[in-house]
């Protein structure tokens, strides 16, 4: 039988598929376009990079961690939380602080608005995600910038006596990353303050004070008082030189022994002992395997340590600039502080001060403040963490910590082993004697 032809396939053209995919290439091409022309490209700068905002709105997947700990609780400082009904209440105090300034202080109305109207686009600039509202309207904008800023330097000044049973509550607000204030700001309403004697105190001087931050930790490069609040917890420098000599080793994300470390209680029991260091700069932590010693930092764990410490992390996580320092030191607190044992053995070594009223609170905050943070692979700490886990390694190391665990945990278990090795010394020495009578016999 003869073979039939095979029928040619015919490729039928639909015309309508045909049209409705140039409709989608012609909208996807006019979307990009506008994503072009679009205010946030505008602020792009001659190398693509963009303008670097330094006060930043919490995202949400950090604000789940503690809501609470981002909120203000009784003042509202520039844009992202004014008119919240909870802060009203204090409009009334900044709008004294205010009449202040230009009564008694000599602040010039008329030069304060135009320098900072001149700056709007800079103050703009620093907020992050900033509601389309404050620059539709940058005359309410300014008002509200210019009244917060002379409430804070008026604080600062002489805490006023109405508020004076609510000091320490607004220096927590004020440690707020979305309660934050421009330096810039601050430091041109300090500079139209004529009627104060500025020559014998800067505007540095002027918040550390009141805020309790190290001086001398403050650069004046600061961005805001956050930023200052963590120079301070970085302060004083610590020499980083690796005395052994040996090169820095490049750890993996996958390296274990860079990430965790054993508790607290588990290193004393594998022989390592706790030292505070020399300085209460937060990156002043060093292990010396030679010695077994582990040197930490001085803390005081108290009600205010939470909020601040995950408002210095959000803003280190946010703000690419500031590194990752002190998240590094709260990743190590996090790893040796499991349980209260550990709380209380690091209080007993005069690394931690616990003003929480337990140590089950102080070890509950640590594992709070290590939830989502990551450790920086740059951050010596990670060698830290090796050079730890490496010593715990060490079969006599492994061998004493099991020793320890076993057996020295109960009082009858370490009576139940002295027994034990008392007697079998005993058969030691009785065997001894019978060899001996055997030898003089003969």
């Amino acid at each position: 039988m003869e073979e039939q032809p095979l029928l040619p396939i015919r490729h039928i053209r639909n015309d309508n598929q045909v049209g409705k995919k140039d409709d989608v290439v012609i909208q996807v091409k006019n979307n990009l376009n506008k994503l072009l022309d679009s205010a946030a490209v505008d602020e792009m700068g001659p190398l693509g990079e963009s303008t670097q905002p330094s006060i930043y709105k919490i995202p949400e997947f950090m604000r789940k961690i503690q809501a609470k700990a981002f909120e203000p609780q009784l003042v509202s400082l520039g844009p992202y939380h004014h008119g919240k009904e909870h802060l009203v209440s204090m409009e009334e105090e900044k709008q004294k602080a205010f009449r202040r300034f230009v009564n008694d202080y000599g602040l010039n109305l008329e030069s304060i608005v135009e320098s900072m109207s001149n700056n709007l686009e800079n103050l703009w600039g620093a907020y992050d995600k900033l509601d389309e509202k404050w620059k539709q309207d940058g005359a309410k904008f300014l008002e509200v910038m210019i009244v917060d800023g002379c409430f804070m330097l008026d604080f600062f000044k002489e805490c006023p006596y109405s508020l004076s049973t609510m000091r320490w509550d607004i220096k927590r607000d004020m440690l707020l990353l979305e309660n934050q204030l421009p330096m810039q700001l601050l430091q041109e309403l300090y500079d139209n303050m004529p009627n104060t004697n500025q020559e014998d105190q800067s505007l540095r001087s002027l918040i550390c004070q009141p805020m309790c931050i190290n001086e001398e930790a403050v650069m004046g490069r600061e961005l805001h008082i956050l930023d200052m609040y963590r120079a301070s917890l970085l302060y004083p420098p610590v020499d980083r030189k690796d005395r052994s000599g040996k090169t820095k080793v490049t750890y993996q994300q996958s390296d274990p022994e860079c990430q965790i470390i054993p508790q607290a209680t588990q290193l004393h029991d594998a022989g390592i002992k706790f030292k505070s260091s020399p300085t209460k700069n937060l990156t002043d932590v060093s292990f010396n395997p030679k010695q077994g010693v582990l040197e930490l930092p001085y803390i005081v764990v108290d009600d205010d340590t939470e909020t601040t410490l995950l408002n210095v992390m959000a803003f280190e996580k946010l703000y690419v600039e500031a590194g990752s320092k002190v998240t590094s030191f709260v990743i190590l607190m996090n790893n040796l502080i499991d349980v209260d044992r550990d709380v209380a053995l690091l209080a007993s070594d005069k690394i931690l001060a616990n003003a929480l009223g337990n140590d089950e609170s102080a070890a509950d905050l640590f594992s709070l403040l290590g939830k989502g943070a990551a450790m920086d692979l740059d951050s010596h700490i990670t060698d830290v963490h090796y050079k730890v886990n490496k010593h715990c390694s060490l079969s006599w190391n492994q061998w004493c910590a099991s020793l320890k665990h076993d057996y020295f945990q109960n009082p009858w278990a370490i009576i139940s082993l002295f027994a034990a090795v008392f007697g079998f010394a005993i058969l030691i020495v009785q065997a001894i004697y019978q060899i001996v009578d055997y030898h003089r016999g003969n």
